[in-house]
């Protein structure tokens, strides 16, 4: 016991730590904009430079690109559209309604499951869809709103959460593709979805300038290497040496620290419709963490 307990900790550690830089990335990424480079372009350049490292290795490894199809794509599209999506929203929508939104994530999980797959849903995987939607409820409808995102940044909010879930669909048909090729091509498709949301939303012009960019380039730097590549390492390294249900525990910590450190350095209200719906949304991910880990438990017992 004491052997398995030294198993899981560093992984849980590393996990952890994931979701401490997960739930911050806020941070760089409102400091990257300031005069000569603006605001709206800081998911792109986060993004930009992990993109541009891993490309000569994408490029190497071109043929177990090739080899990993269909699947291989669309996880890296997929997750590669979450964090371009979440990157941007992040630089002016309110972060904890945004993180929570994100987290709504289960419930597409499970619905795609459904669909894609044919897995049935069972009973807490229903108990976890009506928590999530009446988080969804609560988030939005006791700030006064309509129950559902009210702002282009919510909305990328969860469209990020959906992206997530798809892509944790097609990662489960993309078995014969390794981490290597799924992480590199993420990157990359990250900075392809935040580049077309400049576009797409009027904010490719005026572009950065070189002195904007020289003085922001500590931070860009900082955001990659300290933020960006180490948040993705750390989670896919930890995550692959425990079992999902414990990872997905452990990385819920991103929805206290993001909340947490936004109300803390933004400023950001913590109101009730947050606590509640907060909560709500936690309780569907730990639902579906732990009948998840039921339901292997089980199934590992009749396979033994």
């Amino acid at each position: 016991m004491s052997a398995q307990g030294q198993s899981v900790l560093l992984p849980s550690l590393a996990v952890a730590a994931s979701a401490v830089f997960w739930g911050t990335t806020w941070i760089p990424l409102r400091e990257i904009g300031g005069p000569g480079v603006p605001q709206e372009w800081s998911g792109l350049l986060i993004y930009l430079v992990p993109a541009l490292l891993v490309l000569p290795m994408i490029l190497l490894r071109h043929r177990q690109v090739i080899a990993g199809g269909l699947p291989l794509l669309v996880t890296a599209v997929a997750v590669g559209a979450c964090n371009g999506l979440f990157a941007v929203s992040m630089v002016f929508g309110e972060i904890g309604m945004v993180i929570l939104l994100f987290y709504l994530n289960p419930v597409w999980a499970t619905v795609l499951e459904r669909i894609v797959i044919g897995t049935p849903i069972a009973g807490f995987r229903w108990a976890g869809i009506g928590l999530g939607l009446l988080g969804l409820v609560a988030l939005q409808g006791l700030a006064g709103r309509w129950p559902f995102p009210s702002n282009a940044a919510e909305w990328m909010g969860f469209l990020a959460g959906v992206c997530w879930a798809v892509g944790l669909v097609a990662t489960n048909l993309a078995k014969s593709a390794s981490m290597i090729e799924k992480t590199f091509l993420q990157f990359v498709f990250a900075a392809l979805t935040a580049g077309l949301l400049v576009v797409m939303l009027g904010w490719a012009d005026p572009v950065p300038t070189v002195e904007g960019l020289t003085a922001s380039m500590g931070w860009i730097l900082a955001a990659a290497a300290f933020w960006v590549i180490p948040a993705m390492g750390l989670s896919l390294w930890g995550a692959s040496r425990m079992s999902p249900a414990r990872a997905s525990m452990i990385l819920m910590l991103e929805v206290l620290v993001g909340v947490g450190s936004a109300a803390w350095l933004a400023g950001e209200e913590l109101g009730l419709n947050k606590i509640v719906g907060g909560a709500l949304i936690l309780s569907a991910s730990l639902v579906e963490a732990w009948g998840s880990a039921r339901a292997d438990g089980k199934a590992a017992q009749v396979a033994g």
